[in-house]
Protein backbone atom coordinates (compact mmCIF):
# COMPACT_ATOMS: atom_id res chain seq x y z
CA UNK A 1 0.00 0.00 0.00
CA UNK A 2 2.62 2.50 0.93
CA UNK A 3 4.21 1.98 -2.89
CA UNK A 4 1.05 3.11 -4.03
CA UNK A 5 -0.08 5.61 -1.88
CA UNK A 6 3.61 7.16 -2.99
CA UNK A 7 3.07 6.95 -6.72
CA UNK A 8 -0.78 7.95 -6.36
CA UNK A 9 -0.36 11.14 -4.06
CA UNK A 10 1.30 12.42 -7.21
CA UNK A 11 -2.41 12.76 -9.47
CA UNK A 12 -4.55 12.74 -6.94
CA UNK A 13 -5.99 15.56 -4.43
CA UNK A 14 -4.36 15.11 -1.11
CA UNK A 15 -7.26 14.72 0.63
CA UNK A 16 -8.80 12.01 -1.60
CA UNK A 17 -5.60 9.68 -1.63
CA UNK A 18 -6.85 7.86 2.00
CA UNK A 19 -10.18 6.70 0.59
CA UNK A 20 -8.87 5.90 -2.91
CA UNK A 21 -6.60 3.62 -1.11
CA UNK A 22 -9.21 1.74 0.75
CA UNK A 23 -11.33 1.25 -2.23
CA UNK A 24 -8.32 -0.22 -4.19
CA UNK A 25 -7.20 -2.19 -1.76
CA UNK A 26 -10.60 -3.83 -0.94
CA UNK A 27 -10.21 -5.04 -4.30
CA UNK A 28 -7.16 -7.02 -4.58
CA UNK A 29 -7.58 -8.22 -7.89
CA UNK A 30 -7.67 -5.13 -9.52
CA UNK A 31 -4.46 -3.10 -10.19
CA UNK A 32 -4.18 0.09 -11.60
CA UNK A 33 -1.62 1.47 -14.54
CA UNK A 34 -0.54 5.02 -14.98
CA UNK A 35 0.23 5.29 -18.73
CA UNK A 36 1.36 7.93 -21.45
CA UNK A 37 -1.47 10.28 -22.87
CA UNK A 38 -3.84 8.57 -25.16
CA UNK A 39 -5.56 10.86 -28.26
CA UNK A 40 -9.09 8.90 -27.58
CA UNK A 41 -9.02 8.17 -24.18
CA UNK A 42 -8.69 9.63 -20.36
CA UNK A 43 -8.48 6.25 -18.80
CA UNK A 44 -9.71 2.49 -19.32
CA UNK A 45 -11.09 -0.58 -17.52
CA UNK A 46 -10.17 -3.87 -18.44
CA UNK A 47 -10.54 -7.62 -17.33
CA UNK A 48 -7.37 -9.30 -17.96
CA UNK A 49 -8.63 -12.92 -16.80
CA UNK A 50 -11.14 -14.39 -14.17
CA UNK A 51 -8.30 -13.14 -11.49
CA UNK A 52 -7.14 -9.85 -12.93
CA UNK A 53 -8.73 -6.72 -13.55
CA UNK A 54 -6.93 -3.65 -14.64
CA UNK A 55 -7.63 -0.01 -14.98
CA UNK A 56 -5.35 2.19 -16.79
CA UNK A 57 -5.26 6.37 -16.52
CA UNK A 58 -3.53 9.01 -18.78
CA UNK A 59 -0.74 10.44 -16.66
CA UNK A 60 -1.12 14.08 -18.12
CA UNK A 61 -4.56 14.87 -16.15
CA UNK A 62 -5.18 17.42 -13.38
CA UNK A 63 -5.42 16.37 -10.26
CA UNK A 64 -8.84 16.48 -10.03
CA UNK A 65 -10.07 14.44 -13.29
CA UNK A 66 -7.14 11.55 -12.66
CA UNK A 67 -9.50 11.10 -9.50
CA UNK A 68 -13.04 11.99 -11.20
CA UNK A 69 -11.13 9.39 -14.59
CA UNK A 70 -9.93 6.56 -11.77
CA UNK A 71 -13.42 6.73 -9.80
CA UNK A 72 -14.89 6.47 -13.44
CA UNK A 73 -13.01 2.89 -14.06
CA UNK A 74 -13.41 1.60 -10.65
CA UNK A 75 -17.27 1.91 -10.98
CA UNK A 76 -17.03 -0.32 -14.20
CA UNK A 77 -15.00 -2.90 -12.18
CA UNK A 78 -17.80 -2.99 -9.61
CA UNK A 79 -20.32 -2.89 -12.10
CA UNK A 80 -18.99 -6.15 -13.53
CA UNK A 81 -18.08 -7.39 -10.21
CA UNK A 82 -21.81 -7.12 -8.98
CA UNK A 83 -23.83 -7.29 -12.47
CA UNK A 84 -21.59 -8.96 -15.58
CA UNK A 85 -20.69 -7.87 -18.47
CA UNK A 86 -24.46 -8.35 -20.08
CA UNK A 87 -24.83 -4.99 -19.40
CA UNK A 88 -24.38 -1.46 -21.34
CA UNK A 89 -21.13 -0.16 -20.38
CA UNK A 90 -22.37 2.91 -19.16
CA UNK A 91 -25.98 1.56 -18.49
CA UNK A 92 -28.28 2.62 -15.20
CA UNK A 93 -26.00 -0.11 -13.52
CA UNK A 94 -23.10 1.84 -13.94
CA UNK A 95 -24.46 5.42 -14.09
CA UNK A 96 -25.49 4.20 -10.33
CA UNK A 97 -22.22 3.15 -8.80
CA UNK A 98 -20.64 5.72 -9.99
CA UNK A 99 -22.78 8.32 -8.83
CA UNK A 100 -22.41 6.51 -5.44
CA UNK A 101 -18.63 6.31 -5.49
CA UNK A 102 -18.23 10.13 -6.25
CA UNK A 103 -20.85 11.57 -4.37
CA UNK A 104 -18.30 11.12 -1.07
CA UNK A 105 -15.80 12.78 -2.62
CA UNK A 106 -17.23 16.18 -3.63
CA UNK A 107 -16.72 18.47 -0.92
CA UNK A 108 -14.14 21.59 -0.36
CA UNK A 109 -11.62 19.58 1.35
CA UNK A 110 -10.39 17.95 -2.16
CA UNK A 111 -12.39 19.41 -5.29
CA UNK A 112 -12.42 23.48 -5.72
CA UNK A 113 -15.81 25.07 -4.56
CA UNK A 114 -16.73 26.35 -8.33
CA UNK A 115 -16.60 22.57 -9.13
CA UNK A 116 -18.82 21.50 -6.70
CA UNK A 117 -22.15 22.48 -7.95
CA UNK A 118 -21.26 21.01 -11.60
CA UNK A 119 -20.01 17.68 -10.07
CA UNK A 120 -23.00 16.93 -7.75
CA UNK A 121 -25.57 17.64 -10.74
CA UNK A 122 -22.88 15.25 -12.65
CA UNK A 123 -23.47 12.30 -9.88
CA UNK A 124 -26.98 12.27 -10.15
CA UNK A 125 -26.78 11.51 -13.87
CA UNK A 126 -22.95 10.84 -14.99
CA UNK A 127 -21.93 10.91 -18.38
CA UNK A 128 -19.89 8.28 -20.53
CA UNK A 129 -17.43 11.14 -20.27
CA UNK A 130 -16.85 14.34 -18.35
CA UNK A 131 -16.62 15.08 -21.96
CA UNK A 132 -20.38 14.91 -22.10
CA UNK A 133 -20.96 17.58 -19.51
CA UNK A 134 -19.57 21.21 -21.38
CA UNK A 135 -19.92 23.09 -18.14
CA UNK A 136 -17.47 20.87 -15.99
CA UNK A 137 -15.50 20.33 -18.68
CA UNK A 138 -14.37 23.40 -19.62
CA UNK A 139 -13.61 24.70 -15.63
CA UNK A 140 -11.94 20.96 -15.19
CA UNK A 141 -9.61 22.00 -18.30
CA UNK A 142 -8.58 25.01 -16.26
CA UNK A 143 -6.80 22.79 -13.50
CA UNK A 144 -4.45 21.55 -16.95
CA UNK A 145 -1.10 22.94 -17.10
CA UNK A 146 -1.13 25.62 -19.92
CA UNK A 147 0.41 23.39 -22.40
CA UNK A 148 -1.97 21.37 -22.26
CA UNK A 149 -5.52 23.11 -22.49
CA UNK A 150 -5.56 22.42 -26.48
CA UNK A 151 -8.28 25.14 -27.45
CA UNK A 152 -8.66 24.91 -31.33
CA UNK A 153 -10.71 27.28 -33.63
CA UNK A 154 -13.58 25.28 -34.73
CA UNK A 155 -11.84 25.08 -38.82
CA UNK A 156 -9.52 22.87 -37.86
CA UNK A 157 -11.85 20.17 -36.44
CA UNK A 158 -12.92 17.90 -38.71
CA UNK A 159 -16.82 16.83 -39.85
CA UNK A 160 -18.63 14.92 -36.87
CA UNK A 161 -16.29 16.27 -34.15
CA UNK A 162 -17.40 17.25 -30.97
CA UNK A 163 -16.59 20.32 -29.33
CA UNK A 164 -17.36 22.94 -26.53
CA UNK A 165 -17.74 26.78 -26.50
CA UNK A 166 -16.63 29.13 -23.64
CA UNK A 167 -19.93 28.67 -22.32
CA UNK A 168 -19.77 25.32 -21.75
CA UNK A 169 -22.57 23.74 -24.55
CA UNK A 170 -21.74 21.10 -26.23
CA UNK A 171 -22.10 20.61 -30.80
CA UNK A 172 -21.45 18.41 -32.86
CA UNK A 173 -20.06 19.77 -36.31
CA UNK A 174 -21.93 18.49 -39.43
CA UNK A 175 -21.03 20.86 -42.63
CA UNK A 176 -18.57 23.33 -43.21
CA UNK A 177 -19.25 26.10 -44.91
CA UNK A 178 -17.02 29.47 -46.30
CA UNK A 179 -17.58 31.64 -43.29
CA UNK A 180 -19.82 30.18 -40.56
CA UNK A 181 -20.36 26.08 -40.04
CA UNK A 182 -23.53 24.24 -39.39
CA UNK A 183 -23.58 22.77 -35.79
CA UNK A 184 -25.79 20.41 -33.90
CA UNK A 185 -26.36 21.40 -30.20
CA UNK A 186 -26.66 18.49 -28.00
CA UNK A 187 -28.95 19.52 -25.51
CA UNK A 188 -31.73 20.55 -27.92
CA UNK A 189 -30.81 18.37 -31.30
CA UNK A 190 -31.31 22.38 -33.09
CA UNK A 191 -29.10 23.41 -35.64
CA UNK A 192 -26.39 26.72 -35.16
CA UNK A 193 -24.42 28.81 -37.26
CA UNK A 194 -21.12 29.12 -36.15
CA UNK A 195 -18.39 31.60 -37.00
CA UNK A 196 -15.50 29.83 -38.70
CA UNK A 197 -13.02 31.70 -36.02
CA UNK A 198 -14.64 30.22 -32.92
CA UNK A 199 -12.19 28.98 -30.38
CA UNK A 200 -13.53 26.06 -29.06
CA UNK A 201 -12.45 23.02 -26.74
CA UNK A 202 -12.59 19.38 -28.68
CA UNK A 203 -14.36 16.82 -26.59
CA UNK A 204 -12.29 13.40 -25.57
CA UNK A 205 -14.23 10.40 -24.35
CA UNK A 206 -12.99 8.62 -21.41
Amino acid sequence: MEKAKTVLQKYIPEHALDDVLKLLFSHKELRIKITNPRKTKLGDYRRLNTYQHQISINNNLNKYQFLITLLHEIAHFLTYKNYGFKIKPHGPEWKATFGNILKPFINQRIFPEELLPDLKKYAQNPKASTAGDGSLYLKLARYDKPKDVKTKYIFELKTEDFFALPNGVIYQLLEKRRTRYKCKRLSNQKLYLIHKNAEVLPLIKE
